[in-house]
């Protein structure tokens, strides 16, 4: 959910300054000769499979392409005139708690807030907003009691699916998805749903549910997919799992990331070029950017971070990839987010404040996507930030937009779901991110089939990792990282 690139500068708008963290350093890393695993990409996937391999008590080096860590995570530091900084995350806003970014979270110690899998809805114009109750109050008022049966069936019906599903999970790619799971998809999720006739409200819920985390229409992924992604809410008995926010942004926990990791591990603006793969022996040539020098830093084993449809553009491979993985990469497909900062006073709280509960986050079916409380928990904060999640269609046809016409698009749109609050808005910034902006499947494919399998399995001492060749999350860097570290290790203990 992510921006790619910094603009290592700060613009006067009249109402304020904004400034991107920057994670660059003074000089740059020096290469080292050799190592035991070279890393291509300091994204959360390089960082993560960096820490697993220190505490396996390898040597490292990751080869980074711009000058700075982090890669589509990112928090831009807002410095209103007469007030505090303020912070908000211009890609990424969360972690569910399956996610192992959250013990690494803990283990670095960085503060976070946590909320349960459940938020106020906008659906079809109307908004459904989350009091002061747990769950099973909020949905008891929002749906029927016909609508809650089919959803309580719903949920204990894919309950043992998802459990079967993730439990085969853990064994891949050693082992293969079962037959019976496996052939969900050939379905479409959507389909899929529709062939439970659910109520349309309920079949709604599901829906934005699911698309806010693949960032792609639902009908556009397979059932077995979509099964995966709803895991998240049918977790803990159907209540669903925690989502965690780092406090200040989430570039505080890259930059304590990279500092665990050591930054003398980091060499930044370091292009790589080529990888070639020799009698047990991996060498990289990469290019420094910033005094235009070529290198080559040789390994046993290379990890790869970046999307892999980047990484077979943007490098050379030789030998080439096989047939099988480079079929797999172009058999992908993916999903789009855009980012949109809307600046307010405090007195604007009132329009998603009922007595002194906010009713963020709000999970829309409209065109403003996500709607979340940007700089939450940051209390000297004197204006209020709304951080608009986009995705799907929706956030392409933004990605494209004049950003005049965007601006007053949303503004529609924002008084439309609250009639006034135009007349507040002192501002908004933008964040674009890359079209493919997260993996996905299309139907007929599947995050757990046999070519996301062949992608996963190392070939010539080069590993795939990175949430593509995972999941639609963040969660895929973290286990891709934990996946490919694991092979690593495996392969050294059968020399």
């Amino acid at each position: 959910m992510t921006p790619r690139f910094s603009l290592g500068l700060s613009l006067a708008l009249g109402f304020a300054v904004i400034s991107t963290f920057a994670t660059s350093q003074s000089a740059a890393a020096a290469v080292p000769k050799s190592t035991d695993v070279v890393i291509v990409g300091a994204g959360l996937s390089g960082l993560a499979a960096a820490y697993e391999l220190k505490k396996a008590g390898l040597k490292y080096h990751i080869l980074e392409l711009t000058p700075r860590v982090g890669g589509r995570v990112r928090t831009v530091k807002y410095d209103f005139p007469g007030e505090p900084a303020t912070f908000a995350d211009s890609g990424m806003e969360e972690y569910w708690e399956s996610n192992p970014a959250v013990q690494v979270l803990k283990e670095l110690k960085l503060p976070t807030l946590h909320d349960v899998a459940i938020s106020s809805l906008a659906l079809g114009g109307k908004i459904y907003e989350l009091g002061d109750e747990d769950q099973a109050q909020f949905y008891g008022r929002i749906f029927s009691k016909s609508e809650l049966e089919k959803l309580e069936g719903f949920k204990k019906e894919v309950a043992p699916m998802i459990e079967k599903m993730m439990n085969a999970w853990k064994k891949m790619p050693e082992e293969a998805m079962p037959a019976d799971l496996l052939k969900l998809k050939d379905i479409s999720f959507a389909d899929w749903v529709k062939k439970k006739s659910m109520p349309e409200k309920v079949a709604q819920w599901i829906r934005v549910s699911v698309e806010c985390e693949i960032g792609t229409a639902w009908d556009r992924i397979s059932a077995l997919d979509g099964l995966a992604e709803f895991h998240i809410f049918a977790a803990n008995g159907g209540k669903g799992e925690e989502a965690y926010r780092v406090v200040a942004g989430n570039e505080k926990f890259v930059n304590t990331f990279a500092d665990a990791i050591g930054r003398g591990n980091i060499s930044l603006n370091s292009r790589v070029q080529r990888v070639v793969s020799r009698k047990g022996k991996v060498s990289v040539f990469y290019v420094d950017q910033a005094i235009h020098k070529a290198g080559q830093i040789d390994a046993a084993h290379v990890i790869t971070t970046i999307p892999p449809f980047r990484a077979v553009i943007e490098m050379q491979f030789d030998p080439p990839l096989s047939a099988k993985k480079l079929a797999a990469i172009q058999s992908q497909t993916w999903g789009s987010y855009f980012k949109a900062h809307i600046f307010l006073p405090l007195s604007a709280q009132k329009f998603w404040t009922r007595g002194k509960n906010s009713i963020l986050p709000i999970l829309s079916d409209s065109e403003l996507g996500v709607i979340y409380d940007g700089n939450r928990g940051q209390e000297n904060a004197k204006t209020k930030i709304i951080s608009l999640l986009i995705t799907g269609d929706h956030a392409e046809r933004y990605n494209l937009m004049p950003m005049d016409v965007t601006r007053a698009q949303l503004t529609a749109k924002l008084d439309q779901l609250w009639p006034g609050v135009s007349k507040e808005i002192k501002g908004m910034e933008f964040f674009r991110l890359h079209p493919r902006a997260i993996g996905a499947w299309p139907v007929g494919r599947s995050r757990f089939d046999e070519m996301s399998n062949e992608l996963r399995r190392p070939e010539g001492g080069i590993h795939l990792a990175g949430d593509f060749t995972e999941t639609s999350h963040s969660d895929g860097a973290f286990l891709s990282a934990k996946r490919a570290v694991r092979q690593i290790l495996q392969a050294r203990k059968t020399k």
